[in-house]
């Protein structure tokens, strides 16, 4: 009986402990956490200018392969090895002894034939005044006749003849056919040099140093987007030639550093690479202290299209949702209000708005991770990071050449791009 009467009064004794439990948590249940802290900076408006990069490489302007044209054995080399050569200097002396005599007896045969000559040509004047007193016969006048004729073209082939022994003599030195920074040379002294038909023998080469030209392929979508912003610049004035627009771009240097000299484009390839869907551009750049060098890996920046006015944000303010992007802006409430972003063109630290945001509003560039759509947060006020000033060098010329309109008159405004011609492709 003790058993059966003490379950049901422990089974209430639980209850109660229970019960006074859950009133005890329910009394101690915190609030609700504060709005979380992020740091806000106003949109900013500020000119900017849009550019494309792309990869290209160095090449020389001028680079010969220095190879001999006459064959024979090399003598003398006058030159070190990477020093910077000047046009018509001797740089190898192959040894001249055989063309030297060759030379020498080609001149020998000119006097030969010289003085066959001179005898013919006498005896012939002697034969045609005893030809009109008969006093020699027809067949010695015209055996006279054509001795002479033989001599004069003898010695015409002899000295023809001398001209080209003169040449390989000359030959024997080998000089620079222009200006430019010399590569080692690929044969000693004392090695017999081959010339002529085959493989005539590599000495050395020798490339240009001032100006260098810098080579990058064009992409389909950015050769349409130029199509377009040149018809708008040249309107009904006639096409002009790519080198007097005199488009500048920018090098970088594979280590990041900005080359200090600007270049032009001066030439675009007349087709498209079906395999690639580029085109070829050539930039021509000073290079008057010879840092650039054949072959190097440059970036090269140029301008798509003529300054603009511009809302920009932080890049970090920045969010992305698959393939939407996004800010967040405080509005007067206090809340986090979502927008929606259309993007332009990277500016330093800095990101173009093209749609979504105005000039002053108040976007979240700190705490985007914390942040819930339309709920309050506590806003510290920071700083929106300045975009890159416009580099005056690298701006395309408003007017067409020849023509003499200022900037701001309305010839010259004609040629600034309108804004929906100026918009970059968005990658």
């Amino acid at each position: 009986m003790f058993r059966v009467e003490a379950v049901p009064r422990l089974q209430f004794l639980l209850l109660g402990v229970l019960a006074i439990g859950g009133c005890t948590a329910a009394a101690e249940m915190p609030g609700p956490p504060p709005p979380p802290t992020v740091t806000v900076a106003p949109a900013i408006k500020r000119q900017v200018v849009d550019y494309d990069e792309y990869t290209g490489r160095i090449q020389a302007k001028e680079t010969v392969e220095v190879r001999a044209r006459v064959s024979g054995y090399l003598q003398e080399i006058n030159f070190r090895d990477g020093d910077m050569v000047a046009a018509d200097e001797v740089l190898f002396k192959i040894d001249p002894s055989t063309y030297q005599a060759l030379y020498d007896q080609s001149k020998a045969q000119i006097d030969l034939w010289q003085a066959k000559f001179d005898f013919a040509e006498a005896t012939l004047a002697r034969n045609v005044k005893l030809r009109d007193t008969g006093a020699v016969s027809k067949e010695d006048y015209e055996s006279s006749l054509a001795s002479r004729n033989e001599a004069a073209a003898a010695m015409t082939s002899a000295r023809a003849d001398t001209e080209a022994r003169l040449i390989d003599l000359q030959f024997c030195e080998v000089k620079s056919p222009i200006a430019g920074k010399i590569d080692r040379t690929y044969v000693t002294k004392g090695n017999l040099v081959q010339s002529g038909p085959g493989e005539p023998t590599l000495l050395t080469r020798i490339v240009s140093v001032d100006p260098m030209y810098v080579y990058f392929d064009i992409d389909e979508l950015a050769l349409l987007k130029y199509t377009e912003n040149r018809a708008a610049e040249e309107g009904g004035v006639g096409r002009i030639p790519l080198r007097e627009k005199r488009i500048p771009v920018e090098i970088t240097l594979a280590d990041g550093s900005v080359y200090p000299e600007p270049g032009f484009i001066d030439f675009g390839s007349n087709v498209v690479d079906p395999g690639t869907g580029t085109l070829t551009a050539r930039a021509e750049v000073a290079n008057p202290a010879a840092i650039l060098t054949p072959g190097l890996f440059v970036r090269v920046r140029v301008t798509s299209a003529m300054p603009y006015e511009a809302v920009l944000v932080a890049e970090a303010a920045i969010g992305t949702n698959q393939n939407e992007r996004f800010v967040y802006v405080v509005n007067a409430e206090g809340n986090a209000e979502r927008r929606k972003v259309v993007l332009g063109s990277k500016q330093g630290n800095a990101r173009v708005i093209r749609e979504g945001v105005a000039e002053g509003e108040q976007v979240i560039i700190n705490g985007l991770l914390i942040v819930r759509p339309d709920k309050p947060v506590t806003a510290q006020e920071g700083t929106m990071p300045e975009p890159p000033d416009v580099d005056g060098r690298l701006l395309r010329p408003q007017a067409s050449p020849g023509e003499s309109a200022p900037n701001d008159s309305p010839a010259a405004s004609s040629h600034s791009l309108p804004h929906e011609v100026r918009k970059p492709i968005e990658r």
